[in-house]
């Protein structure tokens, strides 16, 4: 017989190695279960999602009435008895930056509020996008708040004077007093007015601020990252 080579009776198959369903155990595994069980138990995506969704669909409503109420006094104008003023160009201008700006910041705020409510990583990035953009904005649209004070002015004084008119018109005439006389000439901003334009711009600066402090911490970051991992 012919000898037989090394080898050629073993198996090629490996060593069966029987099933353990005992958990792994050790520094690894606990670290492990206990990153999963605190970022299952994180409450803040839930909260800024929410508050970044509803925060953004108020600012767009607040701005697209602002535009409307305005060109309906365009549009019913013919209907009114009371020939009122068409808004000064430099008004509207004003008022169209501020609607394109808040229809950008409005679609990256509820995006990146839903998106943190699926614990996606995009959700916390389009958040900070819009902390950026809105925090460099600040400026810009201060200054053309300030701006829009004095062709608000003149508007205002525009309606007075058409009501006024208009008063004067009616059989009998209707009195008209000295104050809303004075009314028909353009006055210079009050102290009130330029104190609503700053509040404004701070009362607008608080949300980007939150989102910021709230994104920032090292353990947050890499609580993100785990997210889709």
């Amino acid at each position: 017989d012919r000898g037989t080579l090394p080898g050629m009776n073993q198996s090629s198959q490996p060593p069966f190695v029987p099933f353990d369903p005992t958990p792994p155990t050790g520094p690894g595994a606990s670290a492990s279960v206990a990153q999963g069980n605190n970022d299952s138990n994180s409450t803040w995506p839930g909260w800024i999602g929410g508050i970044s969704i509803a925060i953004g669909g108020l600012t767009l409503l607040a701005s697209c009435c602002g535009m409307a109420g305005i060109f309906s006094m365009k549009l019913f104008s013919g209907a009114m008895p009371i020939k009122f003023p068409d808004a000064p160009r430099a008004m509207m201008f004003g008022m169209g930056v501020d609607l394109v700006a808040s229809l950008i910041l409005s679609t990256l705020l509820p995006l990146g509020g839903i998106a943190t409510l699926r614990r996606r990583s995009s959700g916390p990035r389009q958040l900070r996008r819009y902390a950026f953009i809105r925090i460099g904005l600040a400026i810009p649209l201060l200054a053309i708040g300030f701006w829009m004070l004095g062709p608000a002015s003149e508007w205002q004084a525009g309606i007075v004077r058409a009501t006024n008119e208009w008063k004067e018109t009616q059989k009998p005439p209707m009195p008209v007093s000295e104050d809303e006389r004075a009314g028909e000439i353009p006055g210079e901003a009050t102290f009130w007015q330029r104190a609503q334009v700053v509040g404004g711009c701070i009362i607008g600066l608080i949300y980007p601020t939150v989102i910021l402090i709230v994104l920032a911490p090292p353990h947050r970051r890499e609580e993100i990252a785990r997210w889709e991992s």
